[in-house]
């Protein structure tokens, strides 16, 4: 008769013998099979003084060994689970709160995982290929902090704090879980090789962005730029959409570079695109329009891209003025779209959200090299700097929707002025 097949995290029949010419007091042995969560079956035994002692040992040693066993069960974290499985279960916490954002998960992910797209790196650093075949009880202060070191040295110090987190969070899951005890050892990971020199904030100029400006309407009409060659065939090149998103960023107050593809007709207020007669738009007569800044534009894998109804996490939707030149843009694009009553005010060739890494592929080519470090949030700077030096900081940081007295607008955005305040009277003292 057939023998039957033993369950994951099962033994079979204890069986015991004594062996009076070995050596030592340990004389009885006991043994049997288990069969292991990989599905092997494998001997297993213990030697003790007599065979009920040597039998109830090997019980105690089987119990132990039965615990991952029980653990996957009940969905427990066990010191012998593998790394990549309590990765796993932290990503599946993620996705039960509720203030995380897809693309944040996403961006997660792309940390822990290999990539399947041809055109990312094969040699890139991801801690499920490097970590995740550890045991959780092999992940001690040693295992993590020689790991991120070797990211460190690479020069990756932002991706090094990136897995940095998600590292001392999966190990605070497992601490939850029973499957370490004491202190994460994460917390003996030294942060000094992860920091990075902070970088002062350089804002550039009007005239700059204006010079810009002029390079893209040259790329436009076909002309070379530094960078972009001449371009005498095919279809015109589309120089006012990328202008109009430019000068709409600036004129919205520096809005976060995401957010103008979001813009919509029916939250623009203050003007009445039927009317018959438009009053006269100049620097010195425009009346008061309003835009209001409710969403932005996301890409999410397995979704594509699309309009997101709320802001970033804990931003709520705010208004602002904007000038003369912005609502002169937007007479004309409502115009060129048959003036439509609802809608995103900048969309692709087919009326659907317009993709920013799409734009940002043609912003590329149409600044040239001469302006490669100006991107989109280089407005975002500008607009915070010029109002600070105008209206002070803390009106600075409301234009851009932070938090009254954050120290984000005055770290990240705002250009420290080189000449301080004009001190000689105060300073003159010291010689009276």
């Amino acid at each position: 008769m057939p023998s039957v097949e033993l369950k994951i995290g099962q033994w079979g029949a204890i069986s015991s013998k004594k062996y009076p010419d070995r050596a030592g007091p340990k004389k009885c042995r006991a043994w049997t099979k288990y069969r292991d969560t990989d599905g092997v079956s494998r001997p297993v035994d213990c030697w003790d003084t007599t065979e009920p002692k040597a039998r109830a040992k090997l019980k105690d040693i089987l119990e132990v060994r039965q615990a991952p066993a029980k653990a996957a069960k009940e969905g427990l974290l066990t010191p012998n689970t593998r790394f990549s499985t309590a990765l796993d279960m932290w990503l599946d916490e993620l996705k039960l709160d509720e203030t995380m954002a897809q693309q944040t998960i996403d961006g997660y992910e792309r940390q822990i995982n290999k990539s399947d797209d041809k055109r990312a790196d094969p040699d890139a650093i991801k801690i499920r290929p490097m970590l995740g075949n550890y045991r959780i009880r092999e992940i001690d202060t040693a295992v993590v902090d020689n790991y991120l070191k070797s990211i460190s040295k690479l020069g990756h110090k932002r991706k090094a704090r990136w897995q940095a987190t998600i590292l001392r969070e999966t190990l605070d899951l497992c601490i939850r879980h029973g499957a370490l005890t004491g202190a994460n050892p994460m917390s003996g990971v030294s942060k000094r090789t992860m920091r990075s020199k902070k970088k002062s904030v350089k804002a550039e100029a009007w005239t700059t962005l204006q010079a810009m400006r002029e390079t893209v309407e040259r790329w436009g009409r076909g002309e070379e730029i530094p960078g972009t060659p001449a371009y005498k065939y095919g279809p015109r090149r589309d120089s006012q959409e990328i202008l109009d998103v430019c000068d709409c960023t600036a004129g919205a107050g520096g809005v976060r570079p995401h957010e103008v593809f979001a813009f919509l007709w029916e939250e623009v207020e203050g003007i009445d695109f039927d009317a018959k007669k438009w009053p006269t738009i100049g620097p010195d007569s425009c009346p008061e329009v309003w835009l209001t800044i409710s969403g932005t534009v996301v890409t999410v894998k397995g979704q594509g891209c699309f309009r997101q109804e709320w802001l970033k996490v804990g931003k709520k939707p705010y208004r602002v003025r904007v000038p003369w030149y912005m609502v002169l843009i937007l007479r004309r694009r409502w115009e060129e779209a048959e003036r439509p009553s609802e809608g995103l005010i900048f969309v692709n060739r087919n009326g659907k959200v317009k993709n920013p890494n799409n734009f940002n592929r043609t912003f590329r080519a149409a600044r040239g090299t001469e302006y490669a470090h100006i991107t989109l949030r280089s407005y975002r700077k500008r607009v915070a700097t010029a109002t600070a030096e105008e209206k002070g900081i803390d009106a600075a940081g409301l234009q851009l929707n932070h938090v009254l007295g954050s120290r984000v607008t005055a770290e990240h955005y705002v250009e420290k002025p080189r000449d301080v305040p004009d001190n000689r009277d105060v300073l003159n003292a010291y010689v009276a």
